[in-house]
């Protein structure tokens, strides 16, 4: 049980109630909320003996988190766990890189390059991952964890847009969540250059010529973020990379969530549909009320539950499959370009997109493709809750079968980034089924085209069907 939750300013003075759907006891023995918290938790000894002696934020461990019947809420938990994981695993390879590309002759245990001259960020590499304790594994979580890190962003984007739950007065953290999630992308982009492996040289070099195709402010924006040409000035460009992948963006990174915890302090969660409420709670209408459980202890206890998992999870893929082997891959060179390449999933779009265009357009091509369609993408995402909007406040999320307009664009998005992916891709693909790239590229520029259109129309048919239905017959088809 928590206490009753004071009018903070915030347009969400909604009291907490228990998870049975209680209120909080206003006959309970006096009317401060410290009296009424120590009642709820009478036989907590750990709570006792902290708030006697740190006198804790009732107002703040009160605090109710909705429940959750799906897990669904718990991505944004798993998105903060592993950035925690790649706080850790990071500063431990941190002390161990060496950011710098002269010849060094490595020495160690990876026999093939054994005596051989690497440049040195390659080398530190090698020297993490084959000679040192645990250096593969704690690599390996790293890698893992910022997969996990940018996966669970995304789908609790997912889970928040296909629901509502960006609607006033909740648009603020939407857009501190697509900022969040531009810094991630960022964030991977420089740590896949930091190897100085013949892949990440070759991804980081598309990325440079990108960058250049802006027009007026390419040429400052490749001197800012880069630093110098590459790959021609990449004993300039690398350290410039390590300075931004360990320092400039996780600390952006930290005041983002900081700020995104923060509003969520203030406002709470929203509710799942009302309706989920059951026999016994708040009335469906009421958005007044949160029905849920405190932060401390039982939220938090479930946090450190998700911890825990997380954690096990990305152990456990470390262990057993392991990515960007660069010993397989070998250290950067000037003269060839490896056969397949392609940057991390998360970039794979972007990719495909690039790649999608003619190559006729030459730098025009490349900065509509790699700049202009994900720019548009990313732009509609961030002013989403802008174009979509209520005037009075919602508490609730809203069934996505209950919105036409809303569900099918959201699948025709999702549908075009997995096309896009597809496509940057494409040799792959091609090798699956035994067909060139210059057979498979007018399909797959259809399917780009297509499919999103295809997904839009089906999905907004149906569901307009249904809502059509659904309110002649007046209930739930």
């Amino acid at each position: 049980m928590t206490g009753t939750a004071p009018d903070d300013g915030s347009g969400d003075d909604r009291p907490d109630v228990r998870p049975d759907g209680g209120e909080a006891d206003a006959d309970l023995p006096g009317t401060d909320l410290t009296v009424r918290t120590h009642e709820a938790y009478p036989r907590n000894a750990l709570f006792d003996w902290l708030d006697q002696r740190l006198e804790l934020d009732h107002t703040l461990l009160g605090k109710a988190f909705p429940e959750d019947k799906y897990g669904s809420f718990l991505l944004g938990e798993i998105a903060l766990f592993t950035f925690v994981i790649l706080g850790l695993t990071g500063t431990f390879l941190g002390l161990l890189y060496n950011p710098a590309v002269n010849a060094v002759t490595y020495e160690g245990n990876a026999l093939q390059y054994a005596d051989t001259e690497v440049p040195a960020a390659f080398a530190s590499v090698l020297h993490i991952t084959y000679d040192t304790t645990f250096g593969m594994f704690a690599r390996m979580m790293h890698h893992w964890a910022a997969y996990l890190f940018i996966a669970a962003i995304a789908l609790h984007m997912f889970r928040v847009f296909f629901t509502g739950a960006y609607r006033n007065p909740h648009e603020p953290n939407w857009f501190i969540g697509s900022t969040l999630l531009l810094f991630a992308l960022v964030e991977g982009f420089f740590g896949y250059a930091l190897p100085y492996d013949n892949f990440s040289k070759t991804a980081t070099t598309i990325g440079f010529q990108m960058t250049g195709t802006i027009p007026v402010v390419g040429s400052f924006l490749q001197s800012l973020v880069f630093g110098g040409a590459f790959p021609a000035g990449a004993d300039q460009v690398i350290p410039r990379m390590f300075f931004l992948h360990v320092f400039l963006i996780p600390a952006a990174l930290v005041g983002a969530i900081a700020l995104h915890m923060a509003v969520l302090m203030r406002q709470k969660h929203t509710e799942h549909a009302p309706s989920s409420r059951g026999e016994g709670r708040p009335d469906d209408d009421d958005d007044s009320l949160v029905v849920g459980m405190p932060l401390f202890p039982q939220q938090f206890l479930v946090s450190t539950i998700v911890f825990l998992l997380t954690a096990a999870t990305v152990a456990f893929l470390a262990g057993f499959f392991p990515v960007q082997r660069i010993a397989a891959i070998g250290p950067a060179t000037p003269t060839s370009t490896p056969s397949h390449v392609g940057p991390d999933w998360f970039f794979m779009w972007v990719f495909g997109s690039l790649k999608m265009m003619p190559s006729w357009l030459g730098e025009w091509g490349r900065f509509a493709g790699g700049v202009v369609v994900p720019s548009l993408i990313i732009g509609v995402m961030m002013v989403w809750p802008l174009l979509d909007n209520p005037e009075h406040p919602v508490h609730f999320t809203a069934d996505p079968l209950d919105r036409p307009l809303q569900t099918a664009l959201g699948v025709a998005a999702v549908m075009l980034i997995i096309v896009l992916s597809i496509d940057g891709m494409r040799a792959t693909v091609a090798a699956v089924l035994g067909v060139s790239d210059a057979v498979l590229y007018p399909w797959l520029v259809a399917l780009t085209v297509g499919m999103p259109l295809f997904d839009f129309a089906v999905v907004y048919w149906l569901l307009k069907r249904r809502k059509r239905r659904k309110s002649r017959t007046g209930t739930a088809c």
